[in-house]
């Protein structure tokens, strides 16, 4: 169903159409093309096909390890890789909570399970996990829960 939509931009008028049907069958056409491809575990496919999920993680769905002891970052300092640097430098230092955050929240919404294995510490996780938790999809928390109950509180 097209419904005609009127935005109003200070004082220009514009029309335009908002296809959901066109929208809906991109999304399900990125589901079935996904769940094919068999490269996605069950739980996360689970996660990413629920409605408040953004489509950004259809195309770029997010990984997570199999066991926390696979988890072999170091507490100290972190160097960063290129594609997580925005904001960021090069080397967080340890004791930089604010930095770490960050970095942990994209390794933990946007990285690869080999990359969690080697910039994630377990023991930092696990201890800050409540607030990691808070500032990530809750499709990822969700996940990151469901395998790792010691992860809830």
């Amino acid at each position: 169903m097209k419904k005609l939509m009127r935005l109003e931009e200070t004082s220009v008028m514009t029309d335009f159409e908002l296809d959901l049907d066109g929208a809906d069958k991109t999304r399900t056409a990125m589901v079935e093309r996904l769940r094919a491809s068999g490269a996605v575990d069950d739980d996360i496919m689970a996660a990413l096909v629920l409605p408040a999920v953004p489509d950004w993680f259809l195309s770029h769905p997010f990984q997570v390890v199999a066991d926390l002891d696979e988890l072999n970052g170091s507490d100290s300092a972190a160097e960063v890789p290129d594609k997580w640097r925005d904001g960021l430098p090069s080397r967080i230092e340890p004791g930089n909570q604010q930095q770490h955050f960050l970095l942990y929240q994209r390794i933990l919404t946007s990285g690869t399970r080999d990359e969690q294995m080697a910039l994630i510490d377990r023991e930092y996780l696990v201890e800050n996990w409540p607030a990691l938790a808070r500032e990530i999809h809750p499709s990822v928390t969700s996940v990151w829960e469901q395998r790792f109950p010691s992860l809830r509180r």
